[in-house]
Formats: C-alpha cells, sequence, structure tokens
C-alpha cells in the first residue's frame, strides 16, 4: 500500500462489463495500475457488483480508501436499459411538427401542437396556451415529460414556455430537445430528449446506490461517469443527461487502452466473453460517430465512440454438426470448463452422457412470467443445470424451447455449453476452470463432425481467430467506404486474407498501418494471433484485462456548444440554444459576438460538469450555398460556430 507521506492522488475506476464488473486503483500521476480486481456483474442491481469489485481491489492491496481522490464509473445500465425497454413512462409534447406514420418515439403519450420556428429561428407560428394547457392536463401521472420543437436549436423559446408550464403544473422532470444536441434531426432529436427522460429514475437510483456504496467505504471523492464519447461528466450532469452514458463501456475501453499502451493513434481491440468491440483511435481520443449513437432500435444525437460491434467473444457457443461444419455462433454461454467448477455433479453428468448443452437459471428480482415460464424457472432453480428433454419429460411442458427463449430475453435463464474459453483450457493456454469438462465438450463435438479432438480444436481456433481479423478489417473498409460489399467474391477475398480458407492459386496478405491494442481478458491469449494475419504490431498491455476501469477513471471533461450566424437580408442573425435570436448589421461584429458567447457557455458548461483547468478552443466554419447555375457562383449561407471546452476532472 502507499507509503504513509505519500502525497500521490489515486483513482478508483468501476466499469460494469457483460461478465465481470473490473475495479482498478490507478496512480492517478504516473498513470499506472496500483491494483485491479473483479467481480462477477450483477444484472438485477448492478450496485452489487460495484460493491464487491471496489471491496475487492481494496482488499487485494489493503489500500486505504481515503487516499483516493477520485471516482470513475462506466456503466451498461443506460444502453440495456434502452434495449430492453425499461425506463419511466414518458409523455412527449411536440412544437410544431407531427411524425410520420412509421417513427416510433418511444413514449407513453404524446401530444402534438402549434408552435415551432424556421431554420433562421424564426417563428412559423405561435404558441397557443389553450392548446399549451390541454396537451400538459394530458401529461398527468407520468413519470416525466420531454418536450420537443422544430429547430429549436436555433430558438428554444417555445420549448421553454411549455416546460415552464409544466413545471408548475405537474412538478415532474422536463426534458427539452435543444439541452441535449444542437444537431438538426427532429426524430432523432425527440427520441435523444425521450430516451433522456426514461432514464432519470433508472440512473437516479443506480448512482443514490453508488454514492451510498462510496461512502459505506469510507470513500468521499467526486464521483465521475464516463461518457459514450470518451469523456467525464460529473453526478450532477449525469443525472441530467443519462443518455449520454450510452456505449460507455467500449468509450472506456478505447481511453483505458490509449494509457495502458502508451499509443495516441491505434486500433482498440476490445474482446470479452459477450463481445468484440473495436475502434479507432485518433491523436489519443476515439473516432466519434457523425450520426450519433445507435442502441438496438434507436437512432440518436449522442454523442459516441464509433464503434464496431461484433457478438463474438470467449463465450460464443461453439456448435459442432453432423455435415462436418462448426458454427461459432451468437449465444453467449457459460463455458463447459466454468460451470463444472460452479455446479456440483455437473462434471460426472457430462462423464455418464457426454451431453454437453444445458440450461440454467440467474437469480433476478421477480417479473411478470407466465405460467409455463414460471415453471420452467422453478424446475432449474431446483434442479440446477438441465437439459430441454429433461425440463420437457419433467416438467410437462411440451414447447420448452418457446418458454425458455423468452425466459432468456429476459436474463432469467442461460446456457452451458462448449466455447472458445474451452478450446484455450484444453490447449493449456488459459486455464481458470475444469480442463476435464471442456475436453469432454470438445470430443463429443469432434466426434459429432467426423474429427478428431486435436483437429477439431485447432481448425476451430482458426476460424475464431479468422472471424476476429475478419471484423477488424470490415471497420476498415466501412471507414473508407462507408458500405460493406456483399458479394461471393468478396467473400472468398475476405477469406483468404484472414486464413479462413485456402487456396492453392491464390494467398493474398493483409497491411494493417496502424497498430492493434488489445484490451479485455482473454487479449493475450487471442490478439497475438491476428498479428501475421493482418501484417501489424499487435501490443496487448499490462493490466489489459481491467483496461475499460482503468479509462473509467483517466480522461478529461470534455463538453461543446454550437452556435450559428446567419445573412438575411443584409443582416447577420446569432441563433444560439442560450437565448432568442440577435440581430447585428455587421457581420464580422456578429462573428465576433457569436465566438465569445460561445466560449463563455462551454467553459460554464465544463466546470459546471467538473472540470478544473479549463482550456477553450473555438473554431469557425462557412457553409456555402449555390446562388446562380454558373460554376463559381457559391455563397456563405451561415458560419458555424463550435467551442470546445476541456480540463482536468476535480480532484477532492
Amino acid at each position: 500500500m502507499p507509503a504513509e507521506n505519500d502525497e500521490r492522488i489515486y483513482g478508483l475506476g468501476i466499469d460494469t462489463g457483460g461478465t465481470f464488473t473490473d475495479a482498478a486503483i490507478v496512480d492517478m500521476d504516473e498513470k499506472t495500475i496500483f491494483s485491479k480486481a473483479k467481480a462477477r456483474t450483477t444484472y438485477h442491481d448492478l450496485s452489487i457488483g460495484i460493491a464487491q469489485a471496489v471491496d475487492n481491489v481494496l482488499n487485494v492491496s489493503g489500500f486505504d480508501s481515503s487516499n483516493i481522490g477520485l471516482v470513475g464509473v462506466s456503466t451498461t445500465l443506460a444502453t440495456n436499459s434502452i434495449l430492453e425497454g425499461k425506463g419511466g413512462r414518458v409523455g412527449l409534447i411536440g412544437i410544431g411538427w407531427k411524425p410520420d406514420p412509421d417513427w416510433k418515439l418511444g413514449t407513453t403519450k404524446q401530444v402534438f401542437i402549434s408552435g415551432g420556428h424556421d431554420t433562421r429561428g424564426e417563428e412559423v407560428s405561435p404558441l397557443i396556451l389553450d392548446e399549451v394547457l390541454e396537451a400538459v392536463s394530458e401529461m398527468e401521472g407520468l413519470d416525466a415529460v420531454a418536450v420537443s420543437g422544430i429547430f429549436s436549436v436555433y430558438n428554444k423559446s417555445h420549448e421553454r414556455m411549455v416546460t415552464e408550464n409544466i413545471r408548475e403544473t405537474l412538478r415532474v422532470p422536463v426534458v427539452m430537445g435543444h439541452q441535449l444536441t444542437t444537431e438538426l434531426g427532429i426524430h432523432e432529436r425527440t427520441v435523444t430528449a425521450v430516451l433522456n427522460a426514461r432514464l432519470i429514475p433508472i440512473i437516479n437510483q443506480f448512482l443514490n446506490d453508488v454514492e451510498r456504496s462510496m461512502k459505506a467505504r469510507g470513500i468521499k471523492s467526486q464521483i465521475m461517469v464516463f461518457k459514450g464519447d470518451g469523456t467525464l461528466m460529473n453526478i450532477r450532469t449525469a443525472r441530467e443527461r443519462p443518455v449520454e452514458t450510452v456505449l460507455s463501456g467500449p468509450a472506456a475501453s478505447s481511453m483505458g487502452g490509449r494509457l495502458l499502451a502508451a499509443v495516441d493513434s491505434c486500433i482498440i481491440v476490445d474482446i470479452g466473453g459477450t463481445s468484440t468491440d473495436i475502434a479507432f483511435l485518433e491523436d489519443g481520443f476515439p473516432k466519434v460517430s457523425k450520426e450519433g449513437a445507435s442502441v438496438g432500435e434507436w437512432r440518436t444525437r449522442v454523442r459516441a465512440v464509433d464503434m464496431w460491434t461484433s457478438a463474438l467473444g470467449g463465450d460464443s457457443e461453439i456448435i459442432a454438426k453432423m455435415d462436418g461444419t462448426v458454427e461459432i455462433t451468437k449465444n453467449r454461454v457459460l463455458p463447459l470448463s466454468l460451470a463444472a467448477a460452479r455446479y456440483e455433479g455437473l462434471l460426472e453428468r457430462m462423464r455418464d452422457t457426454w451431453e454437453t448443452r444445458f440450461l440454467v437459471s440467474f437469480p433476478r428480482k421477480d417479473e411478470k412470467l407466465t405460467v409455463e415460464e414460471r415453471r420452467v424457472l422453478d424446475f432449474l432453480s431446483e434442479r440446477g443445470p438441465s437439459t430441454p428433454q429433461e425440463i420437457r419429460e419433467a416438467a410437462g411442458i411440451v414447447l420448452v424451447e418457446r418458454y425458455v427463449a423468452s425466459l432468456m430475453q429476459k436474463n432469467m435463464v442461460g446456457g452451458i455449453g462448449l466455447t472458445p474459453t474451452d478450446l484455450l483450457h484444453v490447449r493449456g493456454d488459459y486455464i481458470e476452470g475444469v480442463v476435464e469438462a471442456a475436453q469432454i465438450g470438445v470430443e463429443a463435438s469432434a466426434h459429432m463432425c467426423s474429427k478428431s479432438p486435436a483437429e477439431f480444436v485447432e481448425s476451430t481456433i482458426n476460424s475464431f481467430v479468422a472471424r476476429i481479423s475478419e471484423e477488424v478489417i470490415k471497420k476498415i473498409m466501412m471507414d473508407e467506404r462507408a458500405v460493406l460489399p456483399e458479394c461471393m467474391g468478396c467473400d472468398f477475398l475476405l477469406d483468404n486474407v484472414t486464413g479462413r480458407t485456402n487456396s492453392n492459386l491464390l494467398k493474398l496478405e493483409a497491411k494493417v498501418t496502424r497498430p492493434i491494442v488489445g484490451i479485455g481478458a482473454p487479449a493475450h491469449v487471442w490478439l497475438p494471433m491476428i498479428e501475421n494475419r493482418l501484417g501489424t504490431k499487435v501490443i496487448v498491455p499490462q493490466g489489459h484485462e481491467v483496461g475499460n476501469a482503468v479509462g473509467a477513471v483517466c480522461s478529461q471533461v470534455a463538453e461543446t456548444v454550437d452556435i450559428v450566424v446567419f445573412e438575411r437580408n443584409k443582416r447577420f442573425i446569432l441563433v444560439s440554444p442560450f437565448c432568442d435570436p440577435i440581430t447585428y448589421y455587421d457581420p464580422s461584429i456578429a462573428l465576433r459576438a457569436a465566438m465569445k458567447m460561445a466560449a463563455e457557455h462551454v467553459k460554464v458548461k465544463a466546470m459546471r460538469s467538473g472540470a478544473r483547468d479549463v482550456r477553450v478552443k473555438v473554431e469557425t466554419e462557412s457553409k456555402h450555398v449555390r446562388s446562380g447555375f454558373m460554376s463559381g457562383s457559391e455563397t456563405t449561407g451561415w458560419i458555424e460556430v463550435r467551442a470546445t471546452a476541456m480540463g482536468q476532472p476535480t480532484i477532492v
């Protein structure tokens, strides 16, 4: 543990992943890991897994928690809640627009009223008080309300007037569209506001639990929450803008990989049990998606890392078929080697029956279940690992697969099966569980597809490594071309270059021009195997297994502000989300005013989000429009002013 007079600052990074919750204590001066630990992620209550991980990391080193000056948390809660349709009941009041018939907005109730502005921030139609009052009354009994006006990013006055009425009448949280993004797109901006409103009660409860958990362990430092764009915000801002935490896990892995590998421009490959995430780092920061984050069916305007995700991980189920083929599926299961260590008697059953696919129940808070689902769950809870046939015979449920699929969707039932992790156990590359269980799984699968166990292991590992290599190439192709070609010839070339298939007449070789940095618990085993296939250096740094937790505490606070200056009838209109449009008669004065306003507001915004030593950068970009049919007949249509503020998180 630190020396008694040690004045260095230590940070505690926490990341809730799909399988494990990681914790790391980091020397904030040296940017090195002091200690690290893991705990199983507890889906029904993430704060339990966080508390266990924190206890583990403190116990590993005998660390005095009072030496922690900063806590950083990266959580999957927002992403998972959106994917699972969870959250508060939210109403929407749309101003000056109506949705297309096929638009999904995610609301419990929605009302659309007159009003709105145009692209210059000028009022198109006035608000009608009676319509406002009636719309607000429709929101009675809901948990939160989103207010989204057409072109409100250029004039927020109508959104604010409706919001004031809601707060006076209903006293529930209100989210305005212009607060979360200055990007155009009424559908995406509205979805962003609605999802943010839905997440408020969930994130508030989670952050309350985290605060209590830290205080109970004597940790009194500021808690920062990781954002999807790779930067930090304090708890107060996270409570207001929880939607900005979506995809924060992949962003944290990018920042952790950069720090641990000491490489600013690289390809981050984060391989875990559930998925493989790939991102590009440019000059120390992950590349941000231009279109905004997509979570399931929802397209938002949230700034997030431009991440390529593949459902390919160490816990992906491997299924051998009688035609000799082997499929590495998208299904996440508990590896046989780990299951045999966890469930008493499972190994003996495997020895006797050569059965290698089982179902198990997971403890979760009660949800609404059908009678059949309850019977399946009760059977698994009482009997432990079982096959669908055993459930069918003992519980008398014919269509058992239907109810199992529903319970799996609710994370109440999971599978046990053969995985890439088991193959590593058989080869001796990685041992955490019972090797014999993995061997039985390999022998049974090899027999199924008429291969020797050794041949089965090597060919399947080759396919898995080729798949990882393929995903890296696909990410590069998407960034270069923005589309993936679909044809048999393209598939042949991709299989050839990654080593999935061999040709006597053609041998292609890849040459990736940036190093690959590996993050995730199994990265040290899998990623060195792709080095020759992709023709680049692979770096798997010390601490890679807790890279996300390191990234969660080792980033900066950053905020942006956008202002636009339009020309109209020899007047210059400054349009911002902070005030009504302002008219100037001199373009240079209008531009200086916009730059000054943007710089002042972004600095305040960053400090409010927990930044210190704030640095502000202001950039301008002229947007041109064609003023005639002749070439070169373009004039400046408007000028965009973007101010970015960055600073270190405040240490308490």
